[in-house]
Protein backbone atom coordinates (compact mmCIF):
# COMPACT_ATOMS: atom_id res chain seq x y z
CA UNK A 1 0.00 0.00 0.00
CA UNK A 2 1.12 3.48 -1.09
CA UNK A 3 1.03 6.04 1.99
CA UNK A 4 0.20 9.27 0.95
CA UNK A 5 2.13 12.04 1.65
CA UNK A 6 2.73 16.01 0.86
CA UNK A 7 5.73 15.62 -1.34
CA UNK A 8 3.33 12.99 -3.48
CA UNK A 9 0.62 15.56 -3.92
CA UNK A 10 3.04 18.23 -4.92
CA UNK A 11 4.19 15.54 -8.07
CA UNK A 12 0.41 14.89 -8.34
CA UNK A 13 -0.23 18.41 -9.33
CA UNK A 14 3.13 19.14 -11.12
CA UNK A 15 1.75 16.12 -13.30
CA UNK A 16 -1.47 17.58 -13.53
CA UNK A 17 0.51 21.00 -14.94
CA UNK A 18 2.35 19.52 -17.29
CA UNK A 19 -0.90 17.59 -19.04
CA UNK A 20 -2.37 21.26 -18.73
CA UNK A 21 0.19 22.26 -20.51
CA UNK A 22 0.12 19.68 -23.42
CA UNK A 23 -3.62 20.60 -23.59
CA UNK A 24 -2.63 24.17 -24.28
CA UNK A 25 -0.11 23.37 -27.22
CA UNK A 26 -2.65 21.20 -28.59
CA UNK A 27 -5.44 23.92 -28.87
CA UNK A 28 -2.38 26.06 -30.46
CA UNK A 29 -1.49 23.97 -33.12
CA UNK A 30 -1.73 26.46 -35.68
CA UNK A 31 1.48 28.79 -34.06
CA UNK A 32 4.86 27.46 -35.15
CA UNK A 33 6.55 26.08 -32.05
CA UNK A 34 9.33 27.86 -32.04
CA UNK A 35 6.75 30.80 -31.42
CA UNK A 36 5.33 28.93 -28.43
CA UNK A 37 8.47 28.64 -26.94
CA UNK A 38 8.98 32.24 -27.26
CA UNK A 39 5.89 33.25 -25.41
CA UNK A 40 6.65 29.80 -22.76
CA UNK A 41 10.38 32.02 -22.16
CA UNK A 42 9.64 35.39 -21.69
CA UNK A 43 7.16 33.98 -19.06
CA UNK A 44 9.45 31.85 -17.40
CA UNK A 45 12.24 33.70 -17.54
CA UNK A 46 9.86 36.82 -16.01
CA UNK A 47 8.95 35.04 -13.00
CA UNK A 48 12.80 32.94 -12.42
CA UNK A 49 13.93 36.57 -12.71
CA UNK A 50 11.84 37.60 -9.51
CA UNK A 51 13.15 34.01 -8.07
CA UNK A 52 16.23 34.77 -8.31
CA UNK A 53 16.06 38.22 -7.05
CA UNK A 54 14.09 37.83 -3.93
CA UNK A 55 16.75 34.29 -3.34
CA UNK A 56 19.45 36.84 -3.40
CA UNK A 57 22.06 34.50 -5.87
CA UNK A 58 24.27 35.30 -8.68
CA UNK A 59 22.28 35.56 -11.33
CA UNK A 60 24.46 33.85 -14.22
CA UNK A 61 25.37 30.62 -11.41
CA UNK A 62 28.50 29.04 -10.92
CA UNK A 63 29.05 25.88 -13.71
CA UNK A 64 28.41 27.95 -16.52
CA UNK A 65 29.49 25.14 -18.63
CA UNK A 66 26.75 22.52 -17.52
CA UNK A 67 23.96 25.89 -17.42
CA UNK A 68 24.62 26.23 -20.62
CA UNK A 69 24.52 22.45 -21.77
CA UNK A 70 20.79 22.13 -19.80
CA UNK A 71 19.24 25.23 -21.56
CA UNK A 72 20.78 24.15 -24.57
CA UNK A 73 19.66 21.10 -24.39
CA UNK A 74 16.24 22.21 -22.83
CA UNK A 75 15.77 24.21 -25.95
CA UNK A 76 15.74 21.37 -28.07
CA UNK A 77 13.37 19.02 -26.28
CA UNK A 78 10.95 20.84 -25.96
CA UNK A 79 10.78 22.64 -29.32
CA UNK A 80 10.45 18.92 -30.83
CA UNK A 81 7.92 17.61 -28.26
CA UNK A 82 5.68 20.84 -28.69
CA UNK A 83 6.15 20.02 -33.03
CA UNK A 84 4.91 16.31 -32.15
CA UNK A 85 2.37 17.21 -30.18
CA UNK A 86 1.00 19.33 -32.35
CA UNK A 87 0.91 17.19 -35.25
CA UNK A 88 -0.05 13.87 -33.71
CA UNK A 89 -2.84 12.30 -31.40
CA UNK A 90 -2.12 13.60 -27.70
CA UNK A 91 -1.70 10.49 -25.96
CA UNK A 92 0.70 8.87 -28.76
CA UNK A 93 2.92 11.78 -28.32
CA UNK A 94 3.48 12.16 -24.48
CA UNK A 95 3.51 8.10 -24.65
CA UNK A 96 6.72 8.86 -26.91
CA UNK A 97 8.12 11.78 -24.42
CA UNK A 98 7.95 9.25 -21.73
CA UNK A 99 10.89 7.35 -22.89
CA UNK A 100 12.70 10.26 -21.61
CA UNK A 101 13.47 8.94 -18.57
CA UNK A 102 15.11 5.87 -20.08
CA UNK A 103 17.92 8.19 -22.22
CA UNK A 104 18.45 9.74 -18.80
CA UNK A 105 19.40 6.39 -17.30
CA UNK A 106 21.42 5.97 -19.99
CA UNK A 107 23.22 9.44 -20.19
CA UNK A 108 24.10 9.13 -16.00
CA UNK A 109 26.04 5.83 -16.74
CA UNK A 110 27.74 7.87 -19.37
CA UNK A 111 28.05 11.03 -17.72
CA UNK A 112 27.87 10.22 -13.48
CA UNK A 113 29.52 7.30 -13.81
CA UNK A 114 26.26 5.22 -12.43
CA UNK A 115 25.79 1.88 -13.68
CA UNK A 116 22.69 0.46 -15.35
CA UNK A 117 21.86 -3.08 -14.59
CA UNK A 118 20.97 -5.70 -16.80
CA UNK A 119 17.32 -5.89 -15.56
CA UNK A 120 16.98 -1.63 -16.95
CA UNK A 121 18.62 -2.59 -20.68
CA UNK A 122 15.59 -5.08 -20.53
CA UNK A 123 12.90 -2.68 -19.35
CA UNK A 124 14.60 -0.27 -21.43
CA UNK A 125 13.95 -2.25 -24.26
CA UNK A 126 10.14 -3.01 -23.71
CA UNK A 127 9.79 0.70 -23.60
CA UNK A 128 11.28 0.68 -27.27
CA UNK A 129 9.31 -2.05 -28.51
CA UNK A 130 6.19 0.09 -27.28
CA UNK A 131 6.86 2.65 -29.22
CA UNK A 132 7.08 0.33 -32.17
CA UNK A 133 3.80 -0.57 -31.50
CA UNK A 134 2.44 2.99 -31.25
CA UNK A 135 3.79 3.91 -34.55
CA UNK A 136 3.80 0.27 -36.65
CA UNK A 137 0.28 -0.03 -35.84
CA UNK A 138 -1.46 3.50 -36.11
CA UNK A 139 -1.63 5.15 -39.25
CA UNK A 140 -1.95 8.93 -38.10
CA UNK A 141 1.92 8.77 -36.91
CA UNK A 142 4.37 9.09 -39.23
CA UNK A 143 7.64 7.44 -38.74
CA UNK A 144 9.25 11.48 -38.68
CA UNK A 145 7.40 12.70 -35.91
CA UNK A 146 8.33 9.40 -34.07
CA UNK A 147 11.66 10.41 -34.13
CA UNK A 148 11.03 13.72 -33.95
CA UNK A 149 9.26 12.48 -30.72
CA UNK A 150 12.59 10.23 -29.46
CA UNK A 151 15.08 13.05 -30.27
CA UNK A 152 13.00 15.27 -27.82
CA UNK A 153 13.12 12.30 -25.08
CA UNK A 154 16.77 11.92 -25.78
CA UNK A 155 17.52 15.48 -25.58
CA UNK A 156 15.09 15.74 -22.41
CA UNK A 157 17.42 12.92 -21.03
CA UNK A 158 20.75 15.02 -21.27
CA UNK A 159 18.67 17.73 -19.77
CA UNK A 160 17.63 16.01 -16.73
CA UNK A 161 21.09 14.95 -15.96
CA UNK A 162 22.53 18.37 -16.70
CA UNK A 163 20.31 19.00 -13.66
CA UNK A 164 21.69 16.52 -11.77
CA UNK A 165 24.82 17.60 -12.38
CA UNK A 166 24.39 21.05 -11.53
CA UNK A 167 22.20 20.17 -8.35
CA UNK A 168 24.56 21.15 -5.30
CA UNK A 169 25.78 24.24 -6.74
CA UNK A 170 23.05 25.89 -8.57
CA UNK A 171 20.39 27.69 -6.89
CA UNK A 172 16.57 25.78 -8.82
CA UNK A 173 15.92 28.99 -10.45
CA UNK A 174 19.42 29.64 -11.55
CA UNK A 175 18.89 26.23 -13.46
CA UNK A 176 15.46 26.85 -14.89
CA UNK A 177 16.30 30.30 -16.32
CA UNK A 178 19.32 29.39 -18.75
CA UNK A 179 16.40 27.81 -20.69
CA UNK A 180 14.37 31.03 -21.46
CA UNK A 181 17.72 33.03 -21.47
CA UNK A 182 19.09 31.66 -24.13
CA UNK A 183 15.61 30.44 -26.16
CA UNK A 184 14.43 34.00 -26.17
CA UNK A 185 17.20 35.39 -28.93
CA UNK A 186 17.19 32.50 -31.08
CA UNK A 187 12.99 32.56 -30.99
CA UNK A 188 12.75 36.17 -31.57
CA UNK A 189 14.12 35.94 -34.44
CA UNK A 190 12.05 33.27 -35.84
CA UNK A 191 8.79 34.73 -34.31
CA UNK A 192 10.13 38.03 -36.29
CA UNK A 193 10.38 36.75 -39.44
CA UNK A 194 7.82 33.65 -39.37
CA UNK A 195 4.98 35.81 -36.97
CA UNK A 196 1.41 34.20 -36.66
CA UNK A 197 -1.09 36.60 -34.94
CA UNK A 198 -2.37 34.87 -31.76
CA UNK A 199 -6.08 35.62 -32.03
CA UNK A 200 -9.05 35.92 -28.95
CA UNK A 201 -8.76 32.91 -26.96
CA UNK A 202 -5.36 32.05 -28.15
CA UNK A 203 -3.86 34.46 -25.84
CA UNK A 204 -5.39 32.69 -22.77
CA UNK A 205 -3.84 29.56 -23.58
CA UNK A 206 -0.60 30.84 -24.10
CA UNK A 207 -0.43 32.47 -20.55
CA UNK A 208 -2.23 29.20 -19.40
CA UNK A 209 0.63 27.63 -21.11
CA UNK A 210 3.46 29.67 -19.54
CA UNK A 211 1.80 29.50 -15.70
CA UNK A 212 1.32 25.80 -16.17
CA UNK A 213 4.91 25.26 -17.19
CA UNK A 214 6.08 27.22 -14.19
CA UNK A 215 3.31 25.62 -11.78
CA UNK A 216 4.96 22.30 -12.88
CA UNK A 217 8.82 22.95 -12.28
CA UNK A 218 8.34 24.71 -8.74
CA UNK A 219 5.98 21.74 -7.71
CA UNK A 220 8.39 18.95 -8.96
CA UNK A 221 11.13 20.41 -7.66
CA UNK A 222 9.42 20.64 -4.03
CA UNK A 223 8.50 17.73 -4.17
CA UNK A 224 11.85 15.77 -5.07
CA UNK A 225 13.45 18.15 -2.38
CA UNK A 226 10.77 16.08 0.39
CA UNK A 227 11.18 12.54 -0.88
CA UNK A 228 13.55 9.89 -2.13
CA UNK A 229 13.13 10.49 -6.13
CA UNK A 230 12.02 7.01 -6.59
CA UNK A 231 8.89 7.78 -3.70
CA UNK A 232 7.49 10.61 -5.97
CA UNK A 233 8.64 10.56 -9.82
CA UNK A 234 5.97 7.87 -10.89
CA UNK A 235 3.15 10.20 -10.01
CA UNK A 236 4.20 12.12 -13.63
CA UNK A 237 3.17 8.87 -15.39
CA UNK A 238 -0.69 9.99 -14.39
CA UNK A 239 -0.54 12.65 -16.97
CA UNK A 240 -0.94 9.74 -19.59
CA UNK A 241 -4.36 9.34 -18.30
CA UNK A 242 -4.81 12.60 -18.19
CA UNK A 243 -3.67 12.57 -22.06
CA UNK A 244 -5.73 9.93 -22.79
CA UNK A 245 -8.71 11.78 -21.09
CA UNK A 246 -8.46 14.70 -23.12
CA UNK A 247 -7.78 13.36 -26.61
CA UNK A 248 -10.92 11.13 -26.57
CA UNK A 249 -13.16 13.93 -24.97
CA UNK A 250 -11.87 16.95 -26.71
CA UNK A 251 -10.19 15.83 -30.03
CA UNK A 252 -12.26 12.84 -30.65
CA UNK A 253 -8.95 10.74 -30.81
CA UNK A 254 -9.40 6.73 -30.44
CA UNK A 255 -7.19 4.00 -30.12
CA UNK A 256 -7.14 0.85 -30.91
CA UNK A 257 -5.95 -1.80 -28.38
CA UNK A 258 -2.79 -2.10 -30.39
CA UNK A 259 -1.52 1.52 -29.98
CA UNK A 260 -2.66 1.22 -26.11
CA UNK A 261 -0.78 -1.62 -25.35
CA UNK A 262 2.26 0.09 -27.02
CA UNK A 263 1.92 3.30 -24.21
CA UNK A 264 1.20 0.23 -21.41
CA UNK A 265 4.69 -1.19 -23.08
CA UNK A 266 6.44 2.30 -22.62
CA UNK A 267 4.69 2.97 -19.32
CA UNK A 268 5.77 -0.19 -18.05
CA UNK A 269 9.58 -0.12 -18.90
CA UNK A 270 9.47 3.00 -17.25
CA UNK A 271 7.86 2.23 -14.16
CA UNK A 272 9.68 -1.40 -13.51
CA UNK A 273 12.89 0.36 -13.86
CA UNK A 274 11.70 2.50 -10.88
CA UNK A 275 10.39 -0.38 -9.26
CA UNK A 276 13.65 -2.79 -9.84
CA UNK A 277 15.85 -0.07 -8.67
CA UNK A 278 13.59 0.12 -5.03
CA UNK A 279 14.40 -4.02 -4.88
CA UNK A 280 17.98 -4.19 -5.48
CA UNK A 281 18.55 -1.33 -2.48
CA UNK A 282 15.84 -3.76 -0.71
CA UNK A 283 17.59 -6.88 -1.43
CA UNK A 284 21.48 -5.16 -0.89
CA UNK A 285 21.11 -3.49 1.66
CA UNK A 286 17.87 -4.15 3.89
CA UNK A 287 18.30 -2.01 6.97
CA UNK A 288 18.56 1.26 4.66
CA UNK A 289 14.74 2.28 5.15
CA UNK A 290 15.83 2.33 9.26
CA UNK A 291 19.04 3.88 8.84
Amino acid sequence: MISWSRGKSLMLFSASCYAGLNLCVKQLHHIPALELLFFRSVISFSICAVGIWHAGVYFFGNNKKWLIIRGVTGILALWLYFSSLQKIPLASAVAIQYTSPVFTAVFAGLLLNERMGKWKWVFFLLSMIGVGFIKGFDSRIPLEYVAIGLASALFSGLAYTSIRKLHSTENPYVIIIYFPMLAMPFTAIYSWINWVQPMGLDWFYILAMGIFTQFGQISATKAIQLERLENVTFLNYFGIILALGFGFVLFQETFDWVSITGMGMVLAGIFLNLVDKDKMKAKKSPLVSSS
